[in-house]
């Protein structure tokens, strides 16, 4: 018997029960037959099993799937014994429901698969931190710390004190550089963190990044910088002394041979010799000097700096230069109370040096446009920009400026960017230079 819907079924065999008990009720009033009220009550038990194993069965069918979805099983299928349009229809959403677990299933599989060789090519060391659990997350941690696992943050003390201390302090977002000692030998690391949120907590992922060979080139690379500037400066300043003083001393040796007339000729021509090789030797003392300054930074005392009033200062500190040469000078800042963590003397120090580049860098006759503007800038970082229409800078040169004693002014030093340089540093913030859109340099320091 083929019944249209599960409902009728139900209905229909309540029905044949409710006839059934009533048939034996009434067989048990008149004084029937004892055997057809057995009969009845027979029958009346296949139709209450007939009900029972029909539910069962959709029972067992929703059983099953359920206990499927629980213990991701999908290779079973569900009966096709249903004989009513419901139970065909249950069955064909159970097959396209299990398809569609089966597939996301694949599709995590993959997933897990991709990243797990993404992870293991990566060759930055990754550890996973939780509280005080420990796990290298790639064969780049083992590699670094030749260890298979390591379980806790309490072993990493074992690779340097400041290492352990830095994995476990280190917030995300965070950088910073780190030591690792292994086998007596160290190399510094650059550390990033991140955290990401789980269903059994909290988990802080950090990064570890080998930067001792790109250190080793970059100290050898400023060394042999230095060393030529030395060089450089040295030897213009000895070579005219070594000459001057030799013909000094030769004027001065021949003098004894001359009449009064010529030795006093002579005795001037030393005498200027001599002012000459003075000279060099106050230029050599200043470069000297200047190099102290570079070598012995200041140390840097934050506090809270409001940038409106500190750029209306140091602006008005060249009035009467903006005034004789036709300059204009603006600043501006956005949002008008912005607060930045800096030491106000130092910063003070760069925003000057900036200026006064920017000055020397528009031509006499040129009507001159210099603007400071400080912002917050993509990332939330704060940024100073101090922007001129002067002459600008060959694009080969935006990097040298930054070397120690490199100028391109007559009488420059070549120390003042690398001040700059120096102290944005010490704050933990960058400092570049760049063409401006519309000529001249832009000097961007970013917080």
């Amino acid at each position: 018997m083929n019944y249209k819907s599960f409902s009728l079924n139900i209905v229909i065999r309540l029905g044949c029960i409710l006839l059934t008990m009533a048939l034996l009720a009434f067989l048990i009033q008149t004084g029937g037959f004892w055997a057809s009220c057995v009969g009845l009550v027979l029958l009346l038990a296949v139709q209450v099993w007939w009900l029972i194993a029909y539910i069962e069965k959709t029972h067992r069918e929703l059983n099953g799937f359920f206990e499927a979805v629980l213990t991701d099983d999908f290779t079973r299928h569900s009966s096709r014994k249903f004989t009513s349009v419901v139970g065909q229809e249950l069955h064909e959403k159970f097959r396209l429901v299990q398809e569609r677990f089966q597939q996301l299933r694949h599709k995590h599989e993959e997933l897990v698969r991709y990243y797990t060789l993404l992870l293991e090519k990566v060759p930055v060391a990754i550890l996973i931190v939780d509280g005080k659990k420990l796990s290298l997350a790639n064969s780049a941690a083992q590699k670094l710390f030749q260890r298979s696992h390591l379980d806790y943050t309490d072993y990493l003390h074992q690779f340097g004190a400041q290492l352990a201390q830095d994995v476990q302090h280190i917030l995300p977002g965070e950088q910073r550089t780190s030591q690792l000692l292994l086998n007596k030998t160290i190399t510094s690391l650059s550390l990033s963190a991140a955290s990401i949120q789980l269903s059994d907590g909290l988990k802080k992922i950090v990064s570890l990044n080998p930067i001792q060979r790109e250190l080793d080139k970059q100290e050898m690379t400023a060394w042999q910088n230095l060393v030529q500037v030395f060089t450089h400066e040295i030897m213009n300043s000895m070579t005219p002394v070594a000459s001057l003083s030799k013909t000094a001393a030769d004027l001065l040796a021949s003098a004894n041979v001359k009449s009064e007339s010529e030795r006093g000729e002579i005795i001037a021509d030393a005498h200027q010799a001599i002012n000459v090789v003075a000279r060099r030797a106050d230029n050599l003392m200043g470069f000297v000097q200047a190099y102290r300054r570079i070598a012995n930074p200041p140390k840097v005392q934050c506090a809270k700096l409001n940038l409106q009033p500190l750029l209306a200062d140091i602006c008005s500190l060249f009035h009467d230069q903006l005034v004789a040469n036709n300059i204009h000078l603006n600043y501006q800042v956005t949002p008008e109370n912005l607060v930045l963590n800096a030491d106000a003397i130092q910063l003070e120090q760069v925003l000057i040096n900036l200026i006064k580049n920017a000055l020397e860098a528009i031509e006499s006759g040129q009507s001159g446009e210099i603007l400071v503007q400080a912002y917050i800038g993509s990332g939330g970082n704060i940024f100073i920009d101090v922007i001129d229409n002067g002459c600008g800078i060959a694009s080969d040169k935006l990097e040298q400026i930054f070397v120690p004693f490199y100028t391109s002014k007559r009488e420059g030093t070549g120390v003042g960017l690398f001040l700059v340089k120096q102290i944005i540093q010490a704050h933990s913030g960058s400092v570049y230079a760049a063409q401006a859109e519309e000529g001249g340099t832009l000097m961007r320091l970013i917080f």
